[in-house]
């Protein structure tokens, strides 16, 4: 069988390199396709709890790349991640909040097995917390895959230009709407949970004694992901002092890691569940303990 694939007319300031892990493309250029012969049958799993936005994405490939057929679907991660390491497709397309293992789960879960696959996000939650989750998996894992990152309300044109580029070029594809979200300093697991923390209210005594920290090295780390927070912060200059009369950095912390989508009312919710078990639990220590 013979599949469509994509050749990519681009400037020489725009052309992608194969040569990873250094490179990260910010697709902008314009591209056209051409189909050419390839020797064997090229599969992609669309993965999307959403029919209709499935059954799009089929429609779209179907028309585009006849050659790429039978298209593999999910409409559950688990079932997502089974399918890509069971029958190994070309390219998956992964939406990323799914029923029973989200789209970032179930990649790394694929990647795990079989870190060869080439796994494109496309997503309307393009928040930071899945950004990062995503960066660092692709990080830790030898060797690093071929990712896309793509929001969905992208034009069919945008969004059949990265499936090309990732699945012929082995290129990773960001949407430029999210070029900052992937360059910012990455959150260690300390500061990820710690922001939400600060969302629950916590006091430093109280993350020291979750974390198994002293109170100094909570201060420290939390400072830390305050310059992480606020890069242009005004220390050292003469804003300095008013700012810290008239800002709480708690509080704009929280308001920032709203903002950028670095937490979310599903991840308190489960912070929050967990948490009111170990207060109970560390109540009961305190009050035990000598006075």
């Amino acid at each position: 069988m013979h599949s469509a694939v994509g050749i990519h007319t681009l400037s020489p300031k725009r052309r992608r390199f194969e040569q990873r892990p250094f490179t990260v493309n910010f697709f902008e250029g314009e591209c056209c396709y051409n189909p050419v012969v390839r020797s064997k049958t090229v599969s992609i799993l669309i993965a999307e709890d959403n029919e209709a936005q499935r059954q799009y994405v089929c429609g779209l490939i179907t028309q585009t790349f006849p050659g790429h057929l039978p298209i593999l679907e999910a409409s559950d991660g688990e079932s997502a991640a089974r399918m890509a390491v069971e029958m190994k497709p070309d390219l998956a397309i992964f939406d990323i909040q799914m029923p029973k293992l989200s789209g970032v789960k179930a990649a790394r879960a694929v990647w795990r097995e079989f870190p060869a696959a080439r796994i494109i996000f496309w997503t309307q939650f393009p928040h930071e917390i899945y950004i990062n989750e995503i960066r660092k998996i692709v990080r830790s894992t030898d060797p690093q895959p071929t990712y896309g990152f793509i929001h969905k309300n992208n034009p069919q044109d945008r969004l059949l230009r990265f499936i090309s580029a990732v699945l012929e070029d082995g290129a990773d594809m960001i949407d430029p709407a999210f070029k900052d979200s992937f360059q910012r300093p990455l959150l260690t697991e300390f500061e990820a949970e710690a922001l939400r923390y600060l969302a629950l209210g916590l006091s430093n005594w109280a993350i020291s004694r979750k974390c198994s920290l002293s109170l100094r090295g909570v201060e420290s780390r939390l400072s830390t992901l305050y310059e992480k927070l606020f890069p242009e912060h005004s220390a050292g200059t003469e804003a300095e002092e008013y700012d810290k009369l008239a800002y709480n950095t708690r509080t704009r912390a929280f308001f920032e890691a709203l903002r950028r989508g670095l937490i979310n009312s599903d991840e308190l919710e489960s912070a929050q569940a967990e948490l009111a078990g170990w207060i109970e639990r560390d109540r009961r220590r305190f009050e035990d303990s000598p006075k």
